[in-house]
């Protein structure tokens, strides 16, 4: 479904869920980035076994953080639009579009 904001009509909106995948994605790739970097044994090779080793202990973490996400940027809406910082819910959207009668 092609979300729009309720507000300034723009179509870059983005969803409590999205945010959440996006932020928790960001936090394992940090974590294998520091885990690759943590140790230097001049191979390729074991930086991207040591990065991929380091993404599961990162999850805790990274976990919190897109929760932390949610919480803070959402504060209990589902959408969030990009352009004008409105927050809004899907069924306020969806009442909107319902025609009278």
């Amino acid at each position: 479904m092609n979300r729009q904001c309720l507000i300034c009509d723009s179509s870059a909106v983005l969803t409590r869920d999205a945010a959440k995948g996006l932020s928790l994605l960001v936090g394992l790739f940090n974590g294998a980035i520091k885990g690759a970097r943590r140790h230097h044994e001049g191979s390729g090779h074991a930086d991207l076994l040591n990065g991929l080793a380091a993404v599961a202990p990162a999850y805790p973490e990274a976990r919190k953080a897109a929760e932390d996400v949610v919480r803070f940027h959402f504060a209990g809406f589902d959408c969030l639009c990009l352009r004008c910082g409105a927050l809004f819910d899907e069924t306020a959207e969806n009442k909107e579009g319902l025609s009278p009668g």
